[in-house]
């Protein structure tokens, strides 16, 4: 289950109130410097990084696209 940190331009009170309204909400994120995917966030939580600034620490469930089967590889095409 990939985990991404997610900045955004809010307050930390903005913040707080943001990260449960993720839950639930498809995202599309780079999964490499290659590839675009799509997921589900599971669980979203408000940290802070070492200058103290918040951030949301979310995690996703990969989604299949119509490109990949249900194991995630790719259907070959013809």
């Amino acid at each position: 289950m990939p985990t991404l940190d997610l900045r955004f331009a809010f307050d930390e009170k903005g913040i707080k109130n943001f990260a449960p309204t993720l839950i639930g909400q498809v995202m599309t994120y780079w999964e490499d410097d290659r590839h675009m995917a799509r997921g589900r966030v599971t669980a979203a939580e408000v940290k802070r990084d070492r200058y103290g600034n918040p951030y949301v620490e979310a995690q996703l469930e990969p989604l299949a696209t119509a490109a990949q089967d249900a194991r995630g590889e790719p259907q070959a095409t013809s």
